[in-house]
């Protein structure tokens, strides 16, 4: 009888599986507290992608808007001055021409020719000439060739690209009109300044929109012209309570980055 007892094995295998089962469940629960917390670092690495992403995205259409702005403006005073300096090249033809008349009057005059006089009709410019004069005024001011249909009439397109580079970097443009233009980097980055609520209201936006706290920080890097986010998001464990942690420890972080798109060959830095 004894020995029938001794070989009962019913009652150590039910613990067994009982503890199995008892280790399972708990390893389920660290996983899927581990899984949760993945799953808030990936919401918070997105959110911070989508913030970085929106930010840069305004930025660029601030500063963009800003120097169609400029160029419009810079492009009216530029065919002001170059009409003025044609005006000035007539009058110096002119003024040739009438010399040249006179000196050819008097020469009568000395050899006792007298000519009569006629009422001389206003001196008319071939479109031969004017292009050779205007040819001069746009040689003389260094402008591109894909800007001079642009300066010389105002109904052709301008090709933004070119002209930022000619207001900005032109030397005689710079020398010229020193005491009435900016600096590209002024007329950007003060735009960007001006406008920061605006980038900044649509990175939250974006942030809390793919699941991040509304708490988030966002820095704009002048100097790297980019933007930068630091987003987090509030994980929850089953295996441990939420009262257990103190102030910020269940706090999962993301940061990331994101370049601010610039115009072809023009780099834009902000102190």
């Amino acid at each position: 009888m004894g020995n029938r007892y001794l070989n009962n094995e019913k009652g150590n295998t039910l613990l067994v599986i009982l503890g199995l089962l008892v280790g399972a469940i708990f390893i389920s629960f660290v996983f899927f507290d581990f899984f949760t917390t993945y799953a808030s670092k990936r919401i918070s690495q997105t959110s911070a992608d989508a913030a970085v992403l929106a930010a840069a995205n305004e930025i660029q259409k601030v500063y963009d808007e800003e120097l169609k702005s400029e160029i419009g403006s810079r492009m009216d005073r530029l065919r002001e001055v170059a009409k003025e300096l044609v005006e000035k090249e007539v009058g110096d033809i002119e003024e040739e021409e009438e010399k040249e008349k006179e000196k050819e009057k008097e020469k009568n005059k000395d050899k006792g020719k007298n000519k009569k006089e006629e009422v001389e009709e206003k001196r008319e410019f071939t479109d031969r000439e004017m292009d050779a004069i205007w040819k001069k005024v746009l040689d003389k001011m260094e402008i591109p060739n894909e800007l001079r249909k642009a300066v010389r009439y105002e109904y052709e397109e301008v090709n933004a690209n070119i002209a930022l580079k000619y207001f900005f970097k032109n030397v005689w443009y710079k020398e010229w009109f020193s005491s009435e233009v900016k600096e590209i980097n002024d007329v950007a980055c003060e735009a960007i300044r001006n406008a920061e609520s605006e980038w900044t209201e649509a990175a939250k936006y974006f942030a809390t929109k793919n699941g991040a706290e509304e708490d988030f920080e966002l820095i704009f890097k002048g100097q790297e012209f980019k933007v930068k986010a630091r987003v987090k998001k509030e994980a929850s464990f089953i295996t441990v309570e939420d009262e257990t942690f103190g102030n910020g420890q269940r706090d999962v972080y993301a940061e990331a980055e994101a370049s601010i798109k610039t115009p072809k060959d023009i780099d834009i830095k902000c102190n």
